[in-house]
């Protein structure tokens, strides 16, 4: 049977041990000197048995014992005594049924240089011998302790991420990349912040970042309602950037936004919206003027391809499109990439 710190459990034996005390209480390292002790009852209301012995055995190197035995309330102080082994005679045991006879025991020694960090070490064990010198194996009570501390449980470099969302159904992306519809389990998730979205038509873009760090993150979007638009007056004839605004055709209300999100074949390439980069392909933009703005792809080897795209406010735009390898002329990736962001830089401080 093993003792804990502070824990015993006692097998049907003719003694029983309590009051046991380990110092330090705390971390136990090879070479620290401890104190054990504890109380052993040799006899209340049956005797110790006089053939028998009872014996004491120290997990310590440099073992000191010092032991007492207590009969009825008297104290008789014995020697101190070194070694491995403390062994009391049944004959200096054995009294009858009526009396108490109690052996309170004190060993002090150091912990083991050969002990292992993390592991747990027996310091005491006692037990009962028969008449031959038997060990009664149902008698054996170990007093251990753990040694250093335990080896920490590294963390995963990866963790899950579990989406659910009211209502379901919801498109869920995580660093751009679309991943599925809610309700939805993502294992294999790499450690670190994430960026994830959910989109579903007549709802608001749930936009959130999550830290993930080994463990399942629960992420529960409660999904906002986009309102019904206002009716707005038709415009007549007024002038515009573009033109004359014809009849029947509305005005865009002021302040409202919408989101854009575009993939590409190859994926990969740089996004500019109005002149300014907003991510790489495939790559979700949210938070765009209602409107019409200049999109321009760019990827290393690959033809630039400048657009133009109109964003209505409360919705997501997709466009999708191929790529095409540009020609390999030295010096005209990098002098069409530096003309085509020329334009829009003049066309994004027009708008200004």
């Amino acid at each position: 049977m093993c003792l804990g710190i502070g824990f015993l459990i006692v097998s049907v034996s003719a003694f029983s041990v309590s009051g046991v005390t380990i110092d330090p209480s705390g971390a136990l390292d090879p070479g620290d000197v401890v104190n054990v002790s504890l109380a052993v009852y040799a006899a209340s209301g049956a005797a110790f048995p006089s053939y028998d012995d009872l014996q004491f055995i120290s997990g310590l190197d440099d073992p000191v014992w010092k032991y007492s035995i207590v009969v009825n309330g008297v104290e008789n102080v014995r020697p101190v005594a070194g070694g491995r082994t403390l062994t009391i005679s049944g004959f200096e045991l054995a009294y009858s049924d009526r009396d108490e006879v109690l052996v309170k025991v004190s060993l002090r020694g150091h912990i083991p240089m050969t002990s292992v960090p993390g592991s747990t070490k027996n310091l005491l064990m006692i037990q009962e011998l028969d008449a031959r010198g038997y060990t009664i194996n149902s008698t054996i009570v170990t007093v251990s302790h753990l040694i250093g501390t335990p080896t920490p449980t590294p963390t995963p470099s990866f963790g899950s991420v579990s989406v659910t969302s009211s209502p379901s159904g919801a498109h869920v992306y995580l660093d751009n990349a679309y991943r599925g519809l809610t309700p939805l389990n993502m294992n294999a998730v790499s450690n670190g912040n994430h960026v994830l979205v959910l989109r579903l038509d007549r709802y608001e873009d749930d936009s959130r970042t999550i830290s993930v760090t080994g463990n399942s993150v629960l992420v529960n979007a409660a999904l906002t309602p986009i309102p019904a638009p206002t009716p707005t007056a038709t415009s007549t004839l007024q002038p515009t950037a573009t033109g004359t605004v014809q009849p029947g055709q509305t005005t865009v209300v002021a302040g409202e936004y919408g989101s854009l999100s575009i993939t590409t074949s190859p994926p990969g390439a740089t996004v500019y919206i109005d002149g300014e980069v907003k991510g790489v392909t495939p790559a979700t933009i949210p938070g765009l003027s209602a409107g019409k703005h200049s999109v321009l792809l760019n990827l290393t080897g690959y033809t630039l391809l400048n657009t133009t795209i109109t964003v209505n406010a409360g919705k997501t735009a997709e466009y999708s499109t191929g790529l095409s390898a540009s020609e390999k002329t030295p010096g005209f990736t990098v002098m069409g990439a530096a003309l085509s962001l020329g334009v829009f830089l003049v066309y994004r401080n027009l708008r200004k």
